[in-house]
């Protein structure tokens, strides 16, 4: 064994950050460094007029009922079956509370790091959520620039509390506010999105399959996702490439870019869009539609000189409650189910930690495998 192999690593990737090269456990393979890059270089290539742009959907005539709500409704489906991504306005959360949010969230990272370690996870021992920061656990044996704060919201008789940061203050109060107003979102979009499906009058159609008969209700995670200064983001990713197994995805962020999706082939940096809440589709999602709504492939990049923070909200079905599947309207003759019936937490061992799930494996992998390239 080598010298270098004996060494311990630093805890956090914010440790790192003053370095002027990223240890070698951080450096992505070859095939993947050709499209990294400094999050701002990358936005400012891509923004020649000709780029694709993640669609703007403003959803309040449906929640204000006007008159062009089946606008939205299309305007919806066709962006979560083509992109699996968009950006929302008008979605009815105030500015004062995503501001609150973003305070709260940030004051917790700008903590000394040993402030924030009473708060840490134990990924080995099965406790996900706290903080931690994305040690190797994927293909290619690669850590990833970053450093988070995971833990439930919603529904909050079954948060730890004790993993929510006591220090700022103000981080209870705005970040349980933000969970009831994402939970209202949720119903709103689930709604929208069944109705692109199946048609006026059964808007409720998804919203029950994630629940369930016994009307369990949806889990909400939250993620703070802290991407420190990177001395070579030519080098490194801050979430390597991936789908969410949630249902949806809520975004914040605090200005900074770095999310690319994937679309037509080619990697997508998304623009700031004031005011807006950007909603992934997740792979619940992609089953129960049967593949018409597309769980996107997605990335985070970092940045040389600004720290970028995301703010993430997994919006996932119980995790034994329902059996995720294709709705049975969207299964006909000429349209076979891709998808072989399983629970969200057989979903979630066999993608996120490599447990063999035998319900879960079916003709449907290699198709997801090819939906992801």
């Amino acid at each position: 064994m080598d010298m270098a192999s004996t060494l311990q690593l630093p805890a956090r990737v914010e440790a790192l950050s003053g370095l002027s090269a990223i240890p070698p456990e951080y450096v992505r393979p070859a095939d993947e460094r050709a499209d990294l890059g400094d999050a701002f270089d990358v936005l400012a290539r891509d923004d020649t007029g000709t780029a694709p742009r993640i669609p703007v959907v403003d959803i309040s005539p449906f929640l204000l009922r006007a008159d062009n709500e089946d606008r939205v409704v299309e305007a919806v489906r066709a962006a979560a079956a083509d992109w699996g991504v968009m950006h929302i306005a008008g979605h009815g959360i105030p500015a004062e509370v995503m501001d609150r949010l973003r305070a709260a969230g940030a004051a917790f990272f700008a903590l000394p790091i040993h402030a924030k370690e009473a708060y840490a996870n134990d990924p080995a021992a099965g406790r996900l959520q706290g903080y931690g920061s994305r040690l190797a656990a994927n293909a290619s044996g690669q850590r990833e620039w970053e450093d988070y704060l995971f833990h439930l919201v919603h529904p909050d008789a079954l948060a730890e509390h004790a993993l929510w940061p006591a220090h700022p203050p103000g981080y209870v109060a705005a970040t349980r506010e933000f969970g009831r107003r994402i939970r209202e979102l949720a119903s709103a979009l689930l709604a929208i999105l069944s109705a692109g499906l199946l048609g006026p009058g059964r808007g409720d159609a998804l919203e029950k399959e994630l629940t369930g008969a016994e009307g369990d209700d949806l889990r909400l995670q939250l993620k703070i996702n802290y991407y420190p200064r990177c001395p070579q983001p030519e080098l490194a990713v801050g979430v390597e490439a991936h789908t969410d197994v949630s249902a949806l995805s809520f975004v914040l962020h605090n200005g900074v870019p770095g999310l690319q999706v994937r679309h037509a082939g080619r990697w997508v940096t998304a623009r700031d869009e004031p005011g807006t809440i950007i909603v992934h589709v997740g792979d619940a999602l992609e089953i129960l539609s049967n593949g018409r709504y597309t769980s996107v492939l997605h990335r985070g990049l970092v940045n040389r000189d600004a720290v970028r923070v995301s703010w993430v909200v997994f919006c996932e079905p119980p995790p034994d409650a329902v059996l995720l599947r294709p709705l049975p309207d969207l299964v006909t003759p000429d349209h076979a189910p891709r998808f072989t019936p399983r629970t969200f937490r057989q979903h979630l061992d066999r993608k996120l930690f490599n447990k063999a799930a035998a319900a879960c494996i079916g003709h449907d992998e290699e198709q997801h495998q090819q939906n992801e390239e």
